[in-house]
């Protein structure tokens, strides 16, 4: 029996393999070195990183807050964050200008009574974040409180404020800013509050009929189950 056309169409297959191996490595490092034209330097080049620095910050009653930079290599945004109860809050975005020269910005947030702490950061292409030092403003505004009204169903704030509410698993099912939040739809469980840099919670109860502040399941007697009514 001849195998030399079967052993030349083995050897034929494997050749063809081995070309195709090495042009995909050729292309490979190519691509990898950028093509040739040190592509990937360009793109490292124009790639910002955040080098700003505060000149000036300030804070007003009335939580306006204006603060001017120098140094800024290129355009990023400057992100506004506040301390609330335990962790920093984003409450503001403002574009950078980007130039070497002092910038001015300003932005508004909402004060809770007593301390405020605020600070601003950017973070560069390079996913490094620079941070500004902490602001501290001390209001005298009212504390807010609050209480669960309308049969249960509604939270109602002393006066407007931001506020988080944690569900019994611990996530956050709602956030905002306002002087009340319908909890009408919420499961029955306890829920922990964050309104006004302070922290509270509340009881959401199961009630038998919508629009009442019934906490209890009513068992009709065993003989009305029994019972027969003719129309």
């Amino acid at each position: 029996m001849n195998y030399s056309p079967t052993i030349n169409r083995i050897k034929n297959a494997l050749l063809c393999a081995f070309i195709v191996l090495l042009t995909s490595i050729s292309y490979a490092s190519t691509k990898g070195n950028g093509g040739g034209g040190g592509g990937n330097t360009d793109n490292k080049n124009e790639k910002i990183v955040s080098t700003f620095y505060i000149k000036s910050f300030k804070i007003n009653k009335d939580g306006m807050i204006s603060w001017t930079t120098n140094n800024e290599q290129g355009s990023l945004p400057f992100i506004v964050e506040q301390f609330i109860f335990d962790k920093w809050v984003k409450v503001a975005e403002v574009p950078g200008i980007g130039t070497p020269s002092p910038n001015s910005y300003s932005v508004t947030s909402t004060l809770h009574a007593g301390e405020n702490k605020f600070r601003v950061r950017q973070k560069g292409y390079d996913k490094m974040s620079r941070f500004s030092d902490t602001f501290t403003y001390y209001s005298k505004k009212e504390p807010v409180n609050y209480s669960i009204t309308n049969k249960n169903q509604t939270i109602s704030f002393t006066s407007d404020t931001y506020f988080i509410i944690y569900n019994p698993y611990g996530a956050i099912v709602k956030q905002g800013y306002g002087n009340s939040c319908d909890i009408s739809n919420y499961t029955q469980g306890y829920y922990c509050l964050i309104y006004d840099n302070k922290l509270g919670g509340f009881e959401k109860k199961k009630v038998l009929f919508k629009n009442t502040f019934c906490p209890i399941i009513i068992n009709p007697p065993h003989w009305l189950k029994r019972k027969k009514f003719r129309v």
